[in-house]
């Protein structure tokens, strides 16, 4: 349906003379229209303008070549004036459209806010009367999303995209969580998996309709917002005509799709647990690598090599197989020292002398012992 091209507005809308509807009758409704136009329409003079305090009598007619219906002033009296609807360019909405209008707005009703489908002056799917008010639209096929959602706007009223089941292209779901919209989806009555087709002859009514994808919820920590699943519609319309949930994003922080219908106190309550957290998260500390454990075994520092000259400072002391130790058998675990095992130093072992060398280091020790 082309909603670019309303350039017209026709009477769809009537209430019954005395009698007491949450929501007024529509034209594009079928069960209301075989009220109005049926073998067994009601009698003439029971349809009335839905205006408040207008009493003008109306008639239903069709045009059968394009299918096209509305209401006009019964023949002899006066026009109101009074035009609620727009006129259907490019022939008459699709029969799940014209079914989601009114069990929408029949649900709105329901809640106590007037309703009407097909608003002319708002160009709305439909046109709930609030404060501010609501715009709903239906929509099946891609669109200038942006542009309606402000044109809306600019009339002081809310927006509400609702996209079916049926509308299906990438671009609609990317507008999912671009613009203040949500899913709609018809179920079985008592079922929330087995979808129904109203709309269509010969299928009962007695369906549920719930709103999804976007409703959020808090997450069982309370650090985010998800997606609640298949919500009530009545409950989420009753919420959002009331203030109760509204939306948020795109590129909401805490939101798992950075988007959605939340209620505020629940997205307080999930920015303070954030901060609370942030606040908690302690700062990086630096550690220091552990001291090297202390050993009793110096490294052996290298020494000059002997001179005949004797020695003038105290004696040295004599060295013992203690100072030269041997290095362990392989596998011998036992042999092998603490230091050995701390530092992995292969233990230094006595250089090879020569027999002249070894003589003259003998005399020396002698020449010290006997003072000859």
């Amino acid at each position: 349906m082309n909603h670019g091209d309303h350039a017209q507005r026709t009477k769809q809308h009537a209430m019954r003379r005395d009698v007491q509807r949450s929501h007024p009758l529509w034209v594009y409704d079928d069960d209301d229209w075989k009220l109005m136009h049926g073998d067994d329409k009601l009698p003439l003079g029971d349809l009335i303008c839905p205006e408040p305090g207008c009493r003008a009598e109306l008639v239903a007619v069709e045009v059968r070549k394009t299918g096209t219906r509305f209401l006009r002033n019964r023949p002899g009296t006066s026009d109101c004036g009074h035009a609620l609807g727009r006129a259907q360019s490019g022939g008459p909405p699709s029969a799940e459209h014209r079914w989601l209008q009114q069990r929408l707005a029949e649900m709105c009703g329901d809640l106590g806010h007037s309703a009407i489908q097909e608003h002319y002056e708002s160009r709305a799917d439909v046109w709930v009367h609030n404060t501010p008010p609501l715009a709903i639209e239906v929509q099946r096929w891609p669109t200038a999303f942006a542009d309606r959602s402000r044109a809306r706007q600019s009339t002081g009223a809310n927006v509400l995209w609702l996209l079916p089941e049926s509308a299906s292209s990438q671009k609609a779901a990317k507008e999912l969580f671009r613009q203040p919209a949500a899913r709609v989806r018809v179920f079985e009555e008592g079922s929330r998996h087995v979808s129904a087709t109203p709309w269509n002859p010969g299928h009962s009514d007695r369906v549920w309709l719930s709103i999804g994808a976007t409703v959020m919820r808090p997450s069982a920590d309370g650090l985010t917002l998800v997606s609640a699943g298949n919500y009530d519609a009545k409950t989420f319309l009753r919420e959002v005509l009331d203030g109760r949930r509204r939306w948020f994003g795109p590129r909401e922080v805490g939101f798992k799709y950075g988007s959605g219908w939340a209620r505020p106190d629940e997205v307080e309550q999930m920015r303070a647990a954030r901060a609370r957290v942030k606040l908690r998260v302690p700062a990086p500390t630096l550690q220091a690598w552990p001291a090297l454990v202390a050993t009793d075994r110096l490294a052996v520092a290298d020494q000059a090599p002997p001179t005949d000259t004797p020695p003038v400072a105290a004696a040295p002391s004599i060295p013992g197989p203690e100072d030269f130790p041997s290095r362990p058998a392989s596998g011998s675990a036992d042999a092998v020292s603490q230091a050995e095992l701390t530092h992995k130093v292969d233990p230094p072992t006595p250089s090879v002398m020569s027999g002249s060398t070894q003589r003259g280091w003998f005399r020396r020790f002698r020449t010290w012992l006997t003072g000859v």
